[in-house]
């Protein structure tokens, strides 16, 4: 009898050994599986943050035209006979808006959720797809910022690129129901831009970005 239930035992302990064995190697390697309210603290927005976002994603799949609204001398030369955003790509961690300026469609604004604030990286792309060599400045978001505004101040990456746009930050604002605006502040040099789309109305979508 003695020997028989030493028997079940072993017989017990080896199936469990396995099943352990199997569990670890099908186990995902991420932090995250092991902590998910880890990953829900870095993903979580302030409040404000979070109606800015779902605002922002309200427009996904259409296409606004602007305007240049405002520039210093430095930006000028930048104006152009159409500008089109397209707010193309929204997931529950990306809001991708394509800028087309003109036949230009080289420009990218990718919006993330990043350790609890909001991220805004310029991606740049030439006409057969790779990154331009100056490509993904931006910055993070002071939180919690405004429901209607974020502003996005220059990261060590900007720096680093761009040594001399050290103190740059760009911003989006959904000024009223009809108008969202986007661009940048230079301080040190006090160069400034800012384009304004009018969201109450729908446009053709434009071509798709170089490199999408």
């Amino acid at each position: 009898m003695k020997s028989s239930m030493v028997q079940h035992l072993i017989l017990l302990a080896i199936v469990l050994l396995f099943v352990s064995a199997c569990n670890e190697e099908e186990t995902p390697d991420t932090p995250f599986e092991y902590a998910p309210e880890e990953a829900a603290a870095l993903m979580d927005l302030a409040p404000e943050q979070r109606t800015f976002w779902n605002n922002i994603q309200e427009h996904c799949g259409n296409a606004y035209e602007g305007i240049l609204a405002d520039a210093t001398p430095y930006y000028e030369p930048f104006d152009a006979d159409q500008i089109i955003i397209h707010i193309r790509d929204c997931t529950d961690t990306l809001t991708h808006i394509s800028l087309h300026i003109d036949d230009d469609h080289s420009r990218n604004l990718l919006l993330t959720k990043v350790d609890g604030t909001l991220r805004l990286k310029h991606d740049h792309r030439n006409e057969d797809g790779t990154e331009e060599e100056i490509t993904q400045y931006g910055g993070d978001a002071p939180s919690p910022g405004l429901e209607t505004r974020q502003i996005f101040e220059a990261d060590e990456h900007t720096t680093q690129i761009l040594p001399d746009r050290f103190d740059n930050f760009w911003f989006i604002d959904i000024m009223d129901d009809e108008t969202l605006a986007y661009g940048v502040h230079w301080p040190k040099h006090g160069h400034s831009i800012r384009m304004e789309f009018d969201i109450s109305t729908p446009v053709d979508e434009p071509p798709a970005p170089w490199g999408y």
